[in-house]
């Protein structure tokens, strides 16, 4: 039976200044229940005295773990997760990072309201030089409310317990780090779950200090190009998808489906047209009446990058006017142009087509 607390467990390799800012932010700034599962993998004498000094402090809860060697990140998790089997919500942690007052309230109440969700980022990005704590609190209108994302940020990825029994840990073939936390989301949204950012909480993260002073440049890019060729073999590369709607409001479950499986979607529609799902991967422009067909077109005609991640891949259409407008162009737009004239048949020929286009690219890649 899981106990009302979360486990946060933070791997963490030297930079003591750091560490004390995220312990002690941490400290201060959570109510609710929660225990640290520190894994101490640095040399540090400064870092790892602080840590075993809080170990025995008793305040916070705390288990420090210290490996023989350098786990990295992932075994790290792993590690830390062999002691974390009865809490109800479970943290990864950079300790790069800083917490904020009711961050962790915060998003134990979204989960409580919605079971759905199985894992959340706090929001993590603040304009540049603006104080955090009255960044957070400014937030705080927001609170309850969810924005469904293509994958959580690892840096702080709080998870509900029973995604955890499922999935267990992180996929040891990402080792010793990237790409692990967009893997295990979409393991999570293949297996039902929500993966959300929490709009009325905020985390602030340095971004990748330890990991910079752990690897070289030219150590970072390769795990990145060799853990990313093992990602989009397992799920495919993001597809861009332009939407073309007449009236957006029935499409709810098209731009669901588009968006959970990690592609970009522009919805095009008229400026009174509603389009009924919110995600961060979803771009919506609404163009007047008057002049709906020209700009529309000037925008698809536009948009001729060749690169994987930004060229357009299709344009779906339900709007017979646009696309008899558009026809005697279609040599100059670069993409597929599919058309079809209700809402079910659209629906049925992109998700079709989508499946093909990235089979056909997880099968190309060595």
């Amino acid at each position: 039976m899981s106990v009302k607390r979360c486990d946060i467990i933070v791997p963490t390799c030297d930079q003591p200044e750091l560490i004390r800012n995220c312990v002690e932010s941490l400290i201060g700034s959570t109510k609710y229940p929660y225990r640290l599962i520190v894994i101490d993998n640095g040399t540090s004498i400064e870092a790892s005295r602080y840590l075993k000094d809080m170990s025995v402090s008793g305040k916070p809860d705390m288990v420090l773990i210290k490996p023989d060697e350098n786990l990295g990140w992932i075994k790290s998790i792993n590690r830390g997760l062999e002691f974390s089997k009865d809490s109800e919500y479970v943290c990864f942690q950079n300790d790069d990072t800083v917490f904020t007052e009711g961050w962790l309230e915060e998003a134990v109440s979204l989960f409580e309201k919605d079971p759905k969700i199985g894992i959340i980022n706090p929001e993590w990005e603040k304009p540049e030089g603006a104080d955090i704590n009255k960044f957070a609190a400014g937030l705080k209108c927001y609170s309850g409310r969810t924005i469904d994302m293509d994958w959580c940020r690892g840096h702080c990825f709080i998870v509900r317990r029973e995604v955890v029994d499922k999935l267990g840990g992180f996929d040891p073939i990402y080792i010793p780090v990237y790409y692990d936390d967009r893997d295990y989301s979409l393991k999570a949204i293949e297996a039902g779950y929500k993966c959300v950012k929490a709009m009325g909480a905020f985390v602030d993260h340095v971004r990748n200090v330890t990991m910079k002073s752990i690897m070289r440049q030219n150590r970072i890019s390769d795990l990145m190009e060799r853990n990313g060729k093992i990602f989009y073999k397992r799920w495919g590369y993001p597809l861009r998808i332009v939407l073309v709607l007449r009236d957006p409001s029935g499409s709810k479950v098209l731009l669901q489906k588009m968006c959970m499986d990690q592609n970009k979607v522009i919805v095009i529609t008229r400026k009174d047209g509603v389009v009924p799902y919110e995600h961060t991967n979803i771009k919506a422009l609404k163009f007047g009446r008057g002049l709906f067909n020209v700009t529309t077109l000037l925008y698809v005609m536009s948009n001729r990058s060749k690169k994987q991640q930004k060229k357009t891949d299709f344009i779906f259409t339900n709007d017979k006017s646009f696309y008899f407008f558009l026809k005697p162009f279609s040599r100059f737009v670069p993409a597929d142009i599919i058309f079809r004239a209700d809402t079910d048949s659209l629906d049925r020929e992109a998700f079709k087509l989508v499946k093909e286009k990235k089979d056909i690219d997880k099968g190309s890649i060595a």
